[in-house]
């Protein structure tokens, strides 16, 4: 009734709180109520309390209120509004132990050095509170209120804002992440959803994981933390969302990144089978700064040592057999199987020494490496002890004929190489034998043979064998050669 409006009292503990209409209809508007509606529903609970004593239970009401929500919009919306900080119950900002109510008016005064207008600057303080209130804050640290607050100006007005607000502010609002030697980076969510792809979550959920992660670690009220809470707090956010396989590959994958050794990973593979795009794949998931292609190490010999020198050297991969025949006979003979992979040796072998160099190198510099290319063949390139680092190969396949000439498609339409689908596809014969050979020699190594199908499936699939790589490190003495017994 009219009358009694404004001494219905909400009680919650020992706290009790005058019902206000407006407050209400804010809460039920967060959950997606139109207004007439939300408006409806106030006045419906309003109705429903007044009398008596005038006093009703907020748990009471706020079950009231998120049946209507669920006659109106379901059971999401109720859900929603449920997640939300109940209704009169104020937002509080926790400054290093002293608890002050969030103040709008504030907020507005601490955006003044940014010469905003007012108008601006208020809808900033309240979109920022009822943000806090829709995701169910009572509290909230002022670290992480600047946080915030940053964000939304960055998202508005740009980077340069943000930092004009961190400055006049003097409170930088970046979570520090100390790492293992000491060191201190800031947290990047960018960086954190590529750690969590690297389990085999699809780019999407990563990326929104990465987000309630670092809401989570805010909500810590730290601005330094071990990078080893980061990982915990991701690994269980993986865990509850993804389910323990995905949490567990995540966690093996921290063992990489806190693994003293260089990771060296060798991909083989005839033309075409998707190396140079699996590489780049793996390279990013994996956070290896260095992708290397053969062919790119066969180009810099090339510009050293000429054709009449070298002719096998400046010959492809497919064709290379022809460079060992006399020019009479170049024209009549056929690419038989064994004059194929005889010359396709003879190429591996001259690049052999600058491959294994490369590696070498790498593991001098104790710095992470993805080496593809066609002249990676198991037992016989590249070739040493290569002690100081985890070693990892895989060759790549496409066993289906007609899938592999459709990849030379692909490859032509995606990237700007010179050859054209014609030439690969005339010398296709050839390049099924190559590829036969080297499946059979990773066969005989005992070096895992992943099908080049689905992209994502060989991604994922290539980092298993990483991982299993580094796991049976333990049981593998240092110093053990590649090309020796697996």
């Amino acid at each position: 009734m009219a009358s009694k409006r404004g001494k219905l009292r909400v009680v919650r503990g020992e706290d009790a709180y005058p019902f206000v209409l407006g407050e209400v209809v804010e809460g039920l508007q967060a959950a997606g109520v139109t207004t007439d509606d939300a408006i409806r529903l106030a006045r419906d609970a309003e109705k429903e309390f007044s009398g008596g004593k005038n006093r009703v239970p907020m748990a009471e009401l706020v079950r009231h209120l998120a049946k209507g929500v669920e006659r109106n919009l379901g059971g999401d919306a109720m859900q929603r509004f449920l997640g939300q900080t109940p209704p009169f119950v104020p937002l509080l900002v926790d400054r290093k132990g002293r608890t002050e109510p969030f103040d709008e008016r504030a907020l507005v005064k601490a955006l003044k050095p940014l010469d905003l207008e007012f108008k601006e600057a208020f809808s900033l303080a309240r979109q920022l509170g009822q943000g806090l209130r829709a995701e169910g804050y009572e509290s909230v640290a002022q670290p992480e209120l600047n946080q915030r607050l940053a964000l939304m100006l960055e998202a508005r007005y740009g980077r340069e804002m943000r930092l004009r607000f961190e400055a006049s502010s003097s409170r930088p609002s970046e979570l520090m992440i100390v790492t293992e030697d000491s060191g201190q980076l800031p947290f990047s969510r960018g960086v954190l959803a590529q750690s969590m792809m690297a389990s085999g979550l699809e780019p999407d959920m990563a990326y929104n994981l990465a987000k309630r992660v670092e809401d989570q670690l805010w909500r810590l009220g730290r601005l330094e933390l071990p990078s080893s809470q980061v990982r915990h707090v991701a690994g269980q956010m993986i865990q509850e969302v993804a389910g323990d396989p995905f949490a567990q590959r995540y966690e093996l994958m921290g063992f990489i990144h806190q693994h003293d050794q260089p990771l060296v990973i060798l991909i083989g593979g005839a033309a075409g089978v998707g190396k140079s795009a699996v590489a780049s794949e793996l390279a990013y998931r994996l956070g290896i700064p260095r992708v290397v292609s053969t062919d790119s190490v066969r180009q810099a010999l090339r510009s050293l040592i000429s054709p009449e020198l070298s002719p096998v050297l400046h010959s492809s991969s497919y064709s290379a057999w022809k460079s060992e025949l006399m020019p009479a006979e170049q024209e009549e003979a056929k690419p038989k199987p064994k004059r194929v992979i005889r010359g396709f040796q003879s190429q591996v072998q001259q690049l052999q020494p600058a491959l294994s160099a490369i590696v070498e190198r790498s593991i001098h510099e104790a710095t992470s490496l993805v080496l593809e290319g066609t002249h990676l063949v198991p037992g016989i390139s590249p070739q040493g002890s290569f002690a100081g680092a985890t070693v990892v190969e895989l060759v790549l396949v496409v066993e289906d004929e007609e899938s592999h000439a459709v990849h030379f498609g692909v490859r032509e339409g995606t990237t700007r190489a010179k050859r054209s689908r014609d030439d690969y596809l005339s010398h296709f014969s050839e390049i099924r034998v190559l590829q036969n050979f080297v499946a059979a020699r990773a066969e005989e190594m005992g070096v895992p043979v992943v099908e080049a199908g689905d992209f994502d499936v060989v991604v994922d699939r290539a980092i298993d064998h990483v991982l299993d790589g580094l796991l049976a490190e333990g049981a593998v003495a240092a110093g053990h050669s590649v090309a020796g017994n697996r």
